[in-house]
């Protein structure tokens, strides 16, 4: 049997060692590989931009090694080639020699695809990463329009909550003056405001339902901007309430009628100048003090002349200053007599 010489059997130690260390760096490689290229494919499938940013640069790793590897075993199958021409050596360590190309050859057919399956995954991943970006900002741009709509709306209802209040009161004051007008002007004015408004928050609702389905995998943040425009939403709802009962409250107030003004007594007819001298005779005054005795008889109502007549008697300084006396002094003038009869 042929020796082998050294220099062969240098080489076979170098390649045996060289395929260990391929076969310590694919036990390294597999779970690696296994855990970055399913969690990115996870990633990519679910168009989850964090997912993607995590696992790309691990998968990327991952790849680098994978080429060392390669490398390496084809390194290994240069010194197994040099080695098959050794007739010595293939004569005394065959199996060996299968055995280390049996192991270099499938580690190289299974990295070789797994590196290809990597550059594509990542190729992928950039895709999904572009995708996932344009979704985000999709997102923030809907959001924000969102944002703006409700807060249109609630500029809006700023406003009612000062002016509904004020109408109101309007309305009251113009009730109880019985102003039919002003009534009406106050109570248009809150119909319209509740027609024009009520509806603003049942379109928006749906607005934001929809725009939790089309975006599921939005920020925290995000989601909380959602629940406060729902519950801006919900003091808007309360506004319109408010102004519904103001305006049922109003409806309830029939067509308003004016109190009927009393109709002012017709004015007596000045008394005759014949009748009022019988009246100053009657009372002893002088003739020179008829216009101060006629004011009292043509002006005053026949209850206040006792109190009058008692006054002027005083002033005039007549014998007889009992007011009712005086009275009952001028019930005897015929004149005076018939417009008593006609009072009662």
């Amino acid at each position: 049997m042929a020796t082998i010489s050294k220099e062969t059997a240098k080489t076979l130690g170098d390649t045996v060692k060289m395929v260990k260390d391929i076969e310590t760096l694919d036990a390294k490689i597999q779970p690696q590989y296994k855990k970055m290229s399913e969690g990115l494919q996870a990633g990519i499938d679910d168009a989850s931009e964090e997912e993607i940013e995590l696992y790309r640069p691990q998968l990327e790793k991952v790849g680098k090694l994978i080429d060392t590897a390669l490398n390496s075993i084809s390194g290994a199958l240069g010194l197994i080639s040099q080695l098959r021409k050794d007739e010595a050596l293939m004569a005394a360590k065959f199996d060996q020699i299968e055995k280390l190309v049996k192991s270099v050859a499938a580690k190289r057919k299974k990295l070789s695809e797994q590196s290809a399956e990597a550059r594509k995954l990542l190729q992928a991943a950039d895709k999904g990463l572009v995708a996932a970006q344009k979704g985000a900002q999709s997102a923030e741009a809907d959001l924000s329009a969102l944002q703006d709509s409700v807060a249109t709306i609630m500029k809006t209802m700023e406003r009612i909550d000062v002016e509904a209040p004020k109408l109101e009161v309007l309305a009251k004051k113009a009730i109880e003056k019985k102003d039919q007008k002003s009534l009406t002007d106050a109570r248009v004015k809150l119909i319209d405001m509740h027609k024009d408004n009520s509806m603003a928050t049942r379109v928006m609702r749906p607005k934001i339902t929809k725009y939790r389905a089309q975006y599921p995998d939005i920020t925290k943040d995000q989601k909380n901007e959602l629940q406060y425009m729902l519950d801006d939403l919900d003091r808007a709802d309360s506004t319109m309430e408010t102004v519904q009962k103001m305006v049922s409250e109003l409806m309830k107030v029939g067509e308003l009628k004016k109190d009927e003004k009393a109709e002012a007594p017709a004015k007596k007819a000045p008394m005759a100048a014949s009748e009022l001298a019988k009246c100053v005779k009657a009372v002893g005054m002088k003739a020179g003090d008829s216009a101060k005795l006629g004011k009292i008889l043509n002006e005053m109502p026949r209850a206040k002349w006792a109190d009058a007549l008692g006054k002027l008697a005083t002033t005039l300084k007549l014998e007889e200053t009992d007011g009712k006396k005086l009275v009952l002094a001028l019930n005897k003038v015929d004149s005076i007599k018939k417009a008593q009869l006609i009072d009662i």
